[in-house]
């Protein structure tokens, strides 16, 4: 699984730096998730499901074109859901730019890889709430993830990843 960056502001830094001197108890005690954030974690992962539904749509339209290049044939069908932007991108650079968005559709495809790390975290990670501030904590006790992220599991045996402020605002707003 893919984490998102860690996007560093005052906010994230103090609450991260709070949670490393948390004892287990306290960090147990943080408010659980409310309606409205299984509802947008919900949404989130749902988003994401018709995403990938439909990447792999327009992945199949270029496999039977017989526009999927060679290092794609040899996986396709069993490109991973984290692969597909990566396949995509690699057809769109061989469009016409003149014919077809090709700047455009590569800034999507970069968008929705970059988005994904987000909904892995809500879709792979214990969630609770921070007091009295607008950020999820995430919990993650995957060795392998922590590797990714390359760290080594701190304190408590887990790793944090704080999503606060704006970027939990933005992924998250309901209307």
């Amino acid at each position: 699984m893919t984490l998102p960056d860690e996007i560093s502001s005052d906010k994230v830094d103090a609450i991260s730096e709070a949670l490393s001197k948390m004892s287990g108890e306290e960090i147990a005690a943080l408010p659980e998730l409310e309606g409205t954030d299984f509802r947008c974690f919900g949404r989130l992962i749902q988003c994401f499901c018709f995403i990938d539904l439909n990447l792999r749509r327009a992945l199949e339209v270029f496999y039977l074109a017989g526009k999927l290049p060679e290092k794609w044939k040899k996986e396709y069908p069993k490109i991973t859901d984290v692969a597909l932007t990566d396949a995509l991108s690699d057809v769109v650079r061989t469009l016409d730019p003149n014919t077809e968005p090709v700047e455009e559709t590569l800034t999507w495809l970069a968008a929705i890889s970059k988005f994904r790390t987000f909904r892995n975290l809500a879709g792979h990670a214990a969630a609770k709430r921070y007091p009295n501030e607008d950020v999820y904590v995430f919990a993650n006790k995957n060795t392998k993830d922590v590797k990714k992220a390359g760290q080594t599991l701190p304190k408590h045996g887990l790793m944090f990843s704080v999503v606060g402020g704006p970027s939990s605002s933005r992924w998250c707003r309901l209307p």
